[in-house]
């Protein structure tokens, strides 16, 4: 039971990166069908707020494909969902619980940062928790760096796609709703990015990243994941009329 975990880290480190970043997709997917089917708008708030912290986690750790000659920066595909679940919550729920959502996902990602400084803080007992302390470091001691650059464009773009979600179902009621899905997504996406992208990778960053590197291996290859994605996701938007439980709102 102890080594499960590391045995099925061993086991996916077989499995090309490419398959590996389907198998994330899919697992959000899943978890977004889940979340909404029965526990709706309650379970997409929460999904949305877990997922920008798990996000930001990913984003620390690049990865290397066989199509692209510059390191990538994971976590795109849980980020991009985060636009698939803004907009479900936009069709269903409407713009409002929409951006309260946003602000929530800001306030806990602030709870997060604080609350691991304070146990990071805390000395350590023995040889173990040395190494524990090393791994908390690692991850959340280049947070703010992370925290901020993630908050000013993750505040901008949701605004911008939720509130161009929103104009056009405005415009087109239920019809056309993978127009406005992926419109709003690909707008929104590409100011997230770009960003996101030379916030924290240039200008707040201790050892900045090339330019060109932040350009194609961030900015480009991740505006081309969250676009693929936008598209693989369309037909969750429709699905989500026949698993909406209308027991399940804010």
């Amino acid at each position: 039971m102890d080594t499960f975990l590391t045995e099925t880290i061993k086991y996916l480190g077989t499995i090309s990166p490419e398959i590996l970043l389907v198998l994330g997709f899919l697992i959000c997917m899943v978890f977004i069908l889940i979340s909404f089917r029965y526990f709706g708008s309650y379970g997409l708030v929460c999904y949305s707020v877990v997922a920008v912290v798990i996000a930001n986690l990913q984003v620390l750790k690049l990865g290397v494909f066989s199509f692209i000659n510059e390191p990538v920066a994971l976590g795109t595909i849980v980020f991009t969902t985060l636009f698939t679940t803004s907009d479900l919550i936009t069709e269903h729920y409407g713009a409002k619980l929409a951006k309260k959502t946003i602000y929530l996902t800001f306030l806990v990602q602030v709870f997060v940062m604080l609350s691991m400084l304070v146990v990071i803080a805390h000395p350590e007992v023995d040889a173990h928790t040395s190494d524990v302390q090393t791994g908390l470091q690692t991850l959340f001691t280049p947070s703010l760096r992370i925290l901020v650059a993630s908050i000013i464009s993750f505040m901008i773009s949701q605004n911008i796609d939720i509130s161009i979600f929103a104009y056009f179902k405005n415009l087109h009621g239920k019809n056309l709703l993978w127009f406005r899905g992926n419109v709003s997504t690909l707008i929104s996406g590409i100011i997230d990015t770009f960003i996101f992208s030379i916030l924290a990778w240039i200008i707040l960053s201790p050892t900045p990243i090339a330019f060109t590197t932040v350009l194609v291996g961030f900015i480009g290859f991740s505006q081309g994941v969250r676009m693929l994605v936008s598209i693989l996701s369309t037909p969750l938007l429709y699905l989500s009329y026949r698993l909406k439980d209308k027991d399940h709102e804010i």
